[in-house]
């Protein structure tokens, strides 16, 4: 499952600062800088999650085929995700490229890098890779749903 494009997060960027209240000539420009910050960051968290190894599996000792019979963890940020420091730079461009300046604006992307962060981070330690992957010769080789 790819990651959602930032044309798909723009509406609810643009409609979650409108319900807190978030008005002005450049709040749109705001809304369409989250939604891009928050596609690069979870593109880049898609290309580097990788499942912890040790998931329990019941497997024939000869055929070396089965399935997995119990969760296993992701990777926790850096190895397994960016993180804060690493989406710094597609917040600053995205704040940016998005025509928003100011004195403000550095510390703007550094926050909003670090919460993307945060909850890549917590995402990771919350959710499992749920147990039934095809095993065969002794290697998982179907893809995993979380849970």
């Amino acid at each position: 499952m790819p990651a959602p494009t930032a044309s798909q997060l723009e509406s609810i960027g643009t409609g979650a600062l409108q319900s807190a209240g978030i008005k002005g000539e450049n709040a749109q420009d705001l809304g369409k800088a989250l939604a891009q910050v928050t596609a690069d960051a979870l593109n880049l968290f898609f290309s580097m999650a990788m499942v912890m190894p040790g998931i329990p599996a019941g497997v024939d000792p000869i055929s070396g085929s089965g399935s997995t019979a119990g969760p296993g963890m992701l990777m926790p940020p850096p190895a397994g995700g960016p993180i804060g420091p690493m989406i710094l730079p597609l917040a600053q461009a995205a704040l940016s490229g998005n025509s928003l300046k100011g004195q403000n604006i550095p510390g703007l992307a550094a926050v909003v890098a670090e919460a993307l962060a945060q909850g890549i981070m917590m995402f990771a330690a919350q959710v499992q890779v749920a147990p039934g992957i095809a095993v065969a010769g002794f290697v998982t080789t179907s893809p995993g749903s979380l849970m």
